[in-house]
């Protein structure tokens, strides 16, 4: 750091330069009033100023005022160095702009630690402007980003959607069909399926919490965290994509590890295509999953928590055997909302006396007058799977 000392006595000014560059700072000596203001106008970098206040031309008092009121902002310590040792003239000098008093003769030590303290405190401001200035540029840029987003929000949109799985795919002998509808131009809902091998696919269906382009944003993140462990699977061997507790342990620690500020909860389920085995977690999704078989419906009830709240969480893993005539649907909770009930069990219970078998989402739509909510208060998205006759 830079400290400048103005002294109009040449020996004291030597003295000065001797004692500032021991101490391990630059040193900047002026004997001319004149020309030490001109310097410390045009400062550039917070600066510490030893100044004499008896000085030929401008005292050191007249320097302080003028550059306190032409830079009142502008990060200057000064130590006022002055044979004058009153009480008045110690409060002039202060009330001048003045940060420290030292009197003639000083001793090397006590004006040492005069300046190491004014030095921590130009240090500390200079952090302090670093910081909002950062801050002002990160604002900027934010401003710039949210300007972007709100420009190009509906081709966002069309990503969201290109990630989509096909609708009303067939694997050997399961159809997978889904209905999405954000609330916002983005969602926070999401919901794929894909083979994992020649006996096994994997489906799952998120809900993070919030909606528009925040959680939209995790929706794609998770996507890919998800596929980059089916893509291990294939070409590594490495088996956690077949296991839903393994996979939620993992999401789970990547949601935290990032910071993300968003959890989610995640239904994901493994159909063995051979032993019509279903294999399923799920972190906290509500309502819960409904499946039909023998004309009846009930729900697949789980009590495990949402993703990204807490470090260490366990998943149980659910299997069940699947009849010739199932269906699976999951819901996001935006279903809930409308639902015109009052309670949450009294919705689960109106959502399931909705679910007749083998109904379709194009039914479920109508039934629950989808099209009179342009604007949902919520995403919401449904997924079936049915199982087809042979």
């Amino acid at each position: 750091m830079k400290i400048i000392a103005v002294d109009d006595n040449k020996a004291n000014c030597k003295l000065l330069s001797l004692y500032i560059s021991r101490w391990g700072y630059q040193s900047e000596v002026y004997c001319d009033s004149e020309e030490a203001y001109e310097a410390i106008e045009n400062i550039q970098e917070p600066v510490l100023v030893l100044m004499d206040w008896m000085l030929p031309k401008m005292t050191g008092l007249e320097i302080v005022k003028r550059i306190r009121a032409r830079r009142p902002e502008f990060p200057i310590y000064f130590i006022m160095l002055t044979a004058r040792s009153s009480k008045d003239d110690l409060v002039e000098g202060l009330d001048s702009g003045a940060n420290d008093y030292v009197t003639k003769p000083f001793d090397s030590q006590e004006l040492k630690s005069r300046v190491e303290s004014g030095v921590r405190i130009l240090r500390l401001e200079k952090r302090l402007i670093d910081r909002e200035q950062e801050l002002k540029k990160t604002n900027q840029e934010l401003k710039q980003s949210l300007q972007i987003i709100e420009d190009d929000v509906q081709a966002g949109k069309k990503i969201q959607f290109k990630l989509l799985p096909e609708n009303k795919k067939v694997f050997s002998h399961y159809e997978f069909s889904h209905y999405l509808k954000p609330s916002l131009f983005l969602s926070g809902d999401f919901l794929n399926y894909f083979q994992i091998d020649h006996d096994n696919v994997g489906f799952y269906f998120i809900d993070v919490a919030g909606h528009g382009a925040s959680s939209s944003f995790v929706t794609v993140l998770v996507n890919s965290f998800i596929t980059n462990y089916l893509d291990k699977y294939r070409l590594e061997n490495v088996r956690t994509i077949l296991s839903p507790p393994d996979l939620f342990d993992k999401l789970n620690s990547m949601l935290l590890d990032e910071n993300l500020e968003k959890h989610l909860t995640i239904f994901y389920g493994i159909i063995n295509l051979t032993q019509n085995l279903l294999t399923f977690s799920n972190a906290g999704q509500v309502p819960y999953p409904v499946i039909t078989e023998n004309n009846s419906a009930h729900f697949l009830e789980t009590r495990d928590l949402p993703l990204g709240l807490i470090d260490e969480t366990e998943h149980t893993e659910e299997r069940i055997n699947l009849a010739d005539d199932m269906c699976l649907y999951l819901f996001s909770d935006g279903i809930l909302e409308i639902i015109d009930k009052d309670s949450l069990e009294e919705k689960s219970e109106a959502l399931l006396s909705l679910v007749d078998h083998n109904i379709s989402l194009l039914d479920m739509r109508d039934k629950i007058h989808l099209d009179k909510h342009s604007n949902p208060p919520d995403d919401l998205t449904f997924m079936r799977v049915k199982r087809l006759n042979n």
